[in-house]
Formats: C-alpha cells, sequence, structure tokens
C-alpha cells in the first residue's frame, strides 16, 4: 500500500495538475473554400455557421432534402397526371425546399443580432447576395439530387427542371425582397418542427406569386398552346429574372436601406 501511494503522489507532485480540468477545444467548420467568393465570402460564413449551429435553422437545412421526395406523392399518381398545373406546384417544391422554406425568414435569421450588424461598416448589397448566393447553391444542389426522376420520364424531369430555373432565377430575387417586410424575431433555439414563430401575413402572401403564378402560367401554355410551352415559358421566367439579377438587387438593396431602422426597432423588441 505504501508503494502503491508513493507511486501516485511522484506522479502528482504538482498538486495543480490533480485538481485541473480537462479543457476541449471547440471544433469549427473548415469554411475556406468561401474565400474564393470574395467580399461576400464573410457573410456566407456566418450564414452557414448560422444554419449548422441552431435548432431552427438546421432543421429547415435537414427538411430541404426531404422536399425531394414529394414528388413521389404526384408523380406516382396516375390522378395528378391529368392535372399537369399539380405536377408543376411538385416540381418546384422538389428543388426549392430550402429557398422556400429558409427565404421566407431572411433577415428574420438575424434578428438577435441585427442591430449589431447593422451598426458594421459594410455594404448592405453584400449582405443581401450572401442571401442570395446561398439560395442558389442550395437549389442548384438539389437539382443534381433530382436525377433519379427521369425514372417518370422526360416530360417529369422536364418540369423539375423548369421548376429550378424558376426557384434560382425568380423566387429567389423575390423571397429577398419579400423579406424587407419581415418584422418578427425569431428565435433559433426553438425546435423548427410545428414552430410558427416568425410567420406573420408576409409570409402567406408570398406564396402566390412563388407558387401559383407559375402554376397558373404553365397551365395556360400547356392548355392552349400545347408541345412543351408551359416548360419553356416557366424557364425563361427564371432567366429573365437572372439577367436582370443586378437591376432587381438594387432596387432591393434600397428597400432594405428605407426599411432599415424599422427592422431594428422591430427585431430589437423580445419575441
Amino acid at each position: 500500500m505504501y508503494q502503491l501511494n508513493y507511486k501516485q503522489l511522484r506522479n502528482l507532485v504538482y498538486l495543480d495538475e490533480a485538481v485541473s480540468q480537462k479543457v476541449e477545444e471547440a471544433k469549427s467548420l473548415d469554411l475556406s473554400f468561401t474565400d474564393k467568393l470574395g467580399d461576400v465570402a464573410p457573410f456566407i460564413k456566418n450564414d452557414m455557421r448560422l444554419i449548422w449551429r441552431n435548432k431552427r435553422t438546421k432543421t429547415v437545412f435537414l427538411m430541404s432534402f426531404l422536399f425531394l421526395f414529394y414528388g413521389l406523392i404526384f408523380f406516382t399518381q396516375k390522378t395528378y397526371r391529368e392535372m399537369p398545373a399539380m405536377l408543376m406546384f411538385a416540381s418546384l417544391f422538389v428543388t426549392g425546399g430550402f429557398a422556400l422554406n429558409y427565404g421566407q425568414f431572411i433577415p428574420a435569421w438575424d434578428s438577435a443580432h441585427y442591430k449589431m450588424l447593422m451598426s458594421q461598416s459594410f455594404k448592405y448589397r453584400k449582405f443581401l447576395e450572401s442571401k442570395w448566393i446561398l439560395m442558389v447553391f442550395m437549389t442548384s444542389f438539389l437539382y443534381l439530387l433530382s436525377f433519379p426522376y427521369l425514372y417518370f420520364g422526360i416530360d417529369i424531369f422536364l418540369m423539375i427542371t423548369a421548376g429550378a430555373i424558376f426557384n434560382i432565377g425568380f423566387n429567389s430575387l423575390f423571397l429577398l425582397f419579400a423579406g424587407s417586410f419581415n418584422r418578427k424575431r425569431i428565435d433559433l433555439n426553438k425546435s423548427g418542427f410545428g414552430n410558427t414563430q416568425g410567420t406573420s401575413a408576409t409570409q402567406f402572401l408570398i406564396i402566390l406569386p412563388l407558387m401559383v403564378f407559375p402554376m397558373l402560367v404553365f397551365w395556360l401554355f400547356d392548355k392552349f398552346v400545347g408541345g412543351n410551352s408551359g416548360y419553356i415559358v416557366v424557364a425563361s421566367i427564371g432567366i429573365i429574372s437572372l439577367l436582370c439579377k443586378k437591376y432587381a438587387l438594387n432596387l432591393i438593396e434600397k428597400q432594405y436601406i428605407k426599411n432599415k431602422y424599422v427592422m431594428i426597432n422591430a427585431f430589437g423588441k423580445e419575441a
């Protein structure tokens, strides 16, 4: 017993080592690859960290992959085959799960530190572009994952492709514009399942142009013109919107700057 006690004490000559607590270094994501994006890189890094570290944003991110299977509800049913407008509705969701669910709450995701963010010296345009790039990247990635839908035929895949282009071109910019009217603070630590915090009339109103508009356009051209006209027109709206991105972002930036202090005041209130 003496020998055991002696060896133990000898190994613990410095008492501070015996009572010290182990400190583990926090592991952070390596986001250095975003540096290639230039001035928007810091904002994209912040968004990616925010998405992965908080319950609600992580739920939105993971749920976007579940929306990939949304088309199976419609594309496997003969009833919906006779309702092409509903198939376009499903096609928009297949690739637009992230953009629609994340984009409708921009910039409320940053509401907890919005006042601090707005006190920094940076170009508001870069802040908005980072959100746009994130939505476009995720939509493009989800489109690549949707390739197995070719199993249901080229017509279905053309519809998904048209929906992806519409999401990238029109919906991403429209969601940024609609975000300038958000006034509800969001608690990111709360679960995203069944959580309506931060939801207002704005979220319900933006569904009309995002979903009903492309469905209506597709139905009109598919019924009265025929052929592939429905796909072409919906995709063309997305391409035209993408070509007008610079002009659209100028208008959106002005709208955010106009409502800057109103949003700071709104986000400063407890949810």
